[in-house]
């Protein structure tokens, strides 16, 4: 087996560098890699770009990254804006400033504490945190709970457990400004799960064994396989028990 040689990248200042095999990749100032790069850190502390795909044990953006490429890492940790064009595969992903990835997202799990975009479907293990989430397409968890903190949505949400809930009073550790003004809800078409658990929540269709309609909530129709509860605010059309293979 023949060993590999890895070199580093370290700006302070700017530069342009090649892809290929590397140790440490850090951007103290800006930087542009060119090419795919397999690195065992990344990080990025002012303003890097990488033209091509990057593959990571670790990955972290205090500044403004832009991957034209598809990125694969272990941790992916997004302090600062972090922009990846194609699609991402994650170990562990806390997401506490923005990020937007155009593609679609597989992770064992996400940690929300800023905003994420999706522009296809994510699958992960667990989907936990605070903040804001827009997925276009489905979005499939074992476990999802979330407290939004700024208006969210996704085409389907899917999962064993699924719970959504408003902000408590109080301070938060989510501070975009944006959401001073703007509403803390989710909107989605179909939520299908185990258990779901809603508060102020917009959504055509709502399935799940166990199904708890909570303050806030406006659904079109609850399909409920055991129990239904309903909160004396909530907006319900429809609610019908099914038998559980229906």
């Amino acid at each position: 087996m023949t060993d590999e040689v890895r070199t580093d990248i370290k700006t302070a200042g700017g530069g342009a560098f090649q892809g290929g095999l590397y140790g440490e990749v850090v951007f103290n100032g800006s930087g542009t890699i060119n090419g795919d790069v397999d690195a065992i850190t990344y990080r990025v502390n002012g303003a890097g770009t990488s033209n091509g795909r990057v593959k990571a044990q670790s990955v972290t953006v205090n500044g403004t990254a832009n991957f034209n490429g598809e990125v694969q890492a272990n941790e992916f940790t997004v302090n600062g804006d972090a922009t990846i064009r194609d699609g991402a595969g994650f170990g562990r992903l806390v997401a506490k400033g923005n990020l937007s990835i155009g593609g679609s997202v597989a992770a064992h799990q996400i940690e929300l504490r800023g905003f994420l975009r999706i522009g296809g479907d994510c699958q992960a293990e667990a989907v936990t945190g605070e903040g804001g989430f827009n997925v276009a397409g489905l979005l499939n968890a074992g476990n999802v709970d979330v407290i939004v903190q700024a208006p969210s949505s996704a085409r389907e949400i899917g999962g064993e457990r699924i719970v959504v809930r408003q902000p408590a009073g109080g301070l938060s550790s989510f501070t975009g400004l944006m959401t001073v003004f703007a509403e803390k809800r989710l909107t989605v078409d179909t939520i299908e799960g185990d258990v779901v658990w809603l508060e102020n929540t917009t959504a055509r269709v709502v399935r799940g064994k166990n199904v708890t309609v909570g303050a806030g909530c406006a659904v079109d129709l609850v399909e409920y396989a055991e129990s239904y509860t309903p909160a004396g605010g909530a907006q319900v059309r429809e609610a019908r028990q099914v038998s559980p293979t229906q």
